[in-house]
């Protein structure tokens, strides 16, 4: 569901959010006087961690808030506040915090022992779960992050390729990933996530801008092309097919502002890959929240490889990559120039009970559920933003704000968006008890109420309307 507001004037709009942005030092100040228990344990973090950090996504401006602990969909900061979260540690908590079922998983496993160098029957049951939900996935490998996951995925497609390219023929290695798209802190998709408009050339043919110091380069490895762009994508793939491996597509691009796109652009890409030989991988890592089958399921595209994390870990850190036999086989002991890939903790049994323990509540019911609240969310904010230049966005148990006069379908139409605005108004909400990302993300659980959804849309409505 996407809901596209009334656009007004630019100059109107530039009104709007500048009333917002006098309020800020309030804002910042009222934050600071609510989590002096925060301050202090940033100042202590910041002697061991680079500028206070290990780990981007919860940057936030004055400083993070530090969580004791949580239950349900409450979280404890550091200052004894309770919070009501809306984000669940970046979505991968689709049953809230300390389930019960989760809990009594791990409670059962953790004496037996966290981690074996050997297999377990829990890793085959949690595949045996995921597999049936993934239209067309005969196999399944686990990794521990959704980054590696991705890096598998693009490591599969080109061994695949290079299976099948004629003797003599240099195999197709670049990787078509699409601008404004995050897929993980892996080198080869580390490109144009978020770059300057200035510097990643015109929005019809961009260039690989790099997202971090320290990558090797883009040339051979990675070709970033429009969003939500099927012409596009169809007339760059027929000019340069013999060199591509993988399209790498996030069925819902969540930087962009967890944008649904035209369905035309997703089967366009199926068709691609069909009549070049391209593997069509599905990053669905956040989208497969949307449903049971995922954003695949709820389309009726399927991909030749899909990579997963988040919800299907029960709160564990997981990743997993999985799709056709013909590809997922190139990893096995028999072949002779296979897919290698180790990890310590693949698949151990604490993740894999837990996230065995998340999926079997994880009916088509309670999707159904979630996905009901998700939209009565999406319609109460945009509700209390008619008529303001906000556009709300999402599907599932998903859902966006993002700071914009016009609708949102590409990466060039969000970067356009004001991203102090829509971080003043996070951090607005924070102080009022309410959880999203800093540019305005979050989702439902199967535990948040229909009250703390309602309150939060009041809240968000008190101060886009003061």
């Amino acid at each position: 569901m996407a809901v596209v507001l009334t656009e007004r004037p630019e100059a109107a709009d530039a009104a709007f959010y500048a009333e917002l942005h006098a309020q800020g030092p309030a804002i910042e100040a009222r934050y600071r006087s609510l989590t002096p228990g925060s301050l202090a344990s940033f100042r202590r973090a910041t002697s061991v961690f680079p500028g206070g950090y290990t780990r981007d996504a919860v940057m936030r401006s004055p400083h993070p808030t530090f969580v004791d602990r949580a239950q349900g969909t409450a979280l404890i900061d550091a200052d004894g506040r309770r919070l009501v979260d809306f984000w669940f540690n970046a979505t991968s908590l689709p049953l809230g915090h300390a389930h019960p079922a989760v809990v009594a998983a791990i409670a059962g496993q953790a004496p037996k022992g966290t981690a074996y160098y050997a297999p377990t029957l829990h890793e085959v049951r949690l595949a045996e779960a995921l597999l049936p939900r993934l239209p067309g996935a005969e196999r399944i490998r686990f990794t521990n992050s959704g980054s590696e996951a991705v890096m598998m995925a693009v490591r599969f497609a080109r061994a695949w390729r290079a299976a099948g390219t004629p003797a003599g023929r240099t195999p197709p290695t670049t990787l078509v990933k699409f601008e404004g798209s995050y897929h993980g802190s892996y080198d080869d998709v580390s490109w144009s996530v978020s770059p300057k408009p200035e510097k990643a050339g015109p929005p019809a043919r961009p260039v690989p801008v790099a997202e971090s110091a320290g990558l090797a380069g883009a040339e051979g490895r990675v070709v970033v092309l429009p969003f939500n762009d099927a012409q596009g994508l169809r007339v760059w793939v027929d000019a340069h097919a013999d060199s591509v491996a993988a399209i790498l597509v996030e069925p819902m691009a969540n930087r962009i502002g967890l944008v649904m796109p035209d369905r035309a652009f997703l089967a366009e890409a199926r068709a691609l890959a069909d009549r070049h030989g391209i593997a069509l991988v599905f990053d669905e890592v956040i989208s497969f929240r949307v449903g049971y089958r995922g954003v695949q399921g709820e389309v009726g595209i399927q991909p030749d490889l899909t990579t997963l994390g988040k919800i299907i870990g029960g709160g564990f850190a997981v990743g997993a990559v999985a799709g056709r036999a013909s590809i997922l086989d190139l990893s096995a002991p028999d072949r002779a120039a296979r897919v290698t890939h180790a990890g310590t903790f693949n698949g151990n049994p604490m993740t894999s009970a837990a996230g065995r323990a998340t999926l079997e509540l994880l009916t088509p019911e309670a999707f159904a559920r979630l996905g009901e609240l998700g939209a009565q969310v999406r319609a109460g904010l945009a509700e209390a933003a008619r008529g303001l230049p906000l556009q709300v966005t999402g599907a599932g148990s998903l859902f966006k704000v993002t700071a914009l006069g016009r609708g949102v379908r590409d990466y060039r139409d969000a970067a356009a968006s004001d991203k102090r605005w829509e971080s003043l108004c996070s951090l607005a909400l924070a102080n009022e008890g309410f959880v999203l990302t800093p540019g305005l993300s979050g989702c439902v659980s199967t535990v948040t109420t229909r009250a703390e959804a309602d309150a939060l849309v009041s809240a968000f409505r008190d101060i886009v309307r003061s």
